[in-house]
């Protein structure tokens, strides 16, 4: 893991995103399953702490990509906050933050997650949703 990957998940992450909630939920069903690192995809799942139509909180979870085995344990978390009619709030809480019941079981140096942060915030600059000076590699 980079020393940058270390940072991001030590700090976390804020952006306003010029997308509609409706729209940037629509982005994540569409994008996630299609990302993967070291043989395992990802899932995203709702947590309780939603408030329909102006907030999503949704845990990361790992897939395993020979079976489709969804292990329980997430590896973070990412939420989604309607900041406006066309704007969100898209957070990457620090990870000292997230207190899931075995975060980190699977992923207990963050690689899984840090993976998944980096795939998810090339998306984000691809679709020209967040600028940034170039592709992050993934790893």
């Amino acid at each position: 893991m980079t020393t940058f990957s270390m940072v991001l998940l030590e700090e976390g992450l804020e952006a306003e995103l010029p997308i509609n909630l409706s729209n940037m939920l629509g982005l994540l069903d569409q994008v996630v399953p299609g990302f993967a690192h070291n043989h395992y995809g990802y899932q995203l799942a709702s947590v309780s702490r939603a408030k329909l139509g102006s907030r999503w909180d949704v845990s990361v979870k790992l897939v395993e990509q020979g079976t489709g085995k969804v292990y329980e344990e997430p590896v973070g978390c990412v939420s989604v906050e309607k900041t406006s009619n066309d704007s969100v709030n898209f957070r990457v809480p620090p990870r000292a933050e997230q207190d899931f019941p075995g975060m980190s079981k699977f992923d207990w140096d963050g690689a899984y997650y840090g993976s998944f942060i980096y795939q998810m915030l090339n998306v984000l600059h691809d679709r020209g949703l967040m600028k940034l000076p170039g592709r992050l590699p993934t790893y």
